[in-house]
């Protein structure tokens, strides 16, 4: 298993866009806290599975251009569940 690739395209004083590409199944964000209110826009689509800090596990798919929403605070680790590789971008609204 491996980590997931992060390129981040903006990071000023109101947002933060960062691309996050899976090239296979398994690889991974590791364990983080978000610290701000956030978007994803999933580029590819596909399953993840996203992991508590206490361990549990659920599935979660990912629609290609179905943005939803995340709460500050929120704490996982997110990992494909695919073969090929999947995308999606990240914005942090720091406001």
């Amino acid at each position: 298993m491996s980590r997931a690739g992060a390129v981040v395209t903006t990071d000023d004083d109101r947002i933060r866009v960062t691309t996050w590409t899976f090239p296979g199944h398994g690889d991974d964000t590791g364990q983080h806290v978000h610290g701000y209110d956030y978007v994803v826009v999933p580029v590819t689509g596909g399953r993840f599975g996203v992991t508590s800090p206490e361990g549990a596990v659920r599935e979660m798919v990912q629609q290609a251009g179905a943005p939803y929403l995340g709460s500050a605070g929120t704490a996982h680790s997110v990992a494909s569940l695919e073969n090929e590789p999947v995308t999606f971008v990240e914005i942090e609204l720091k406001m």
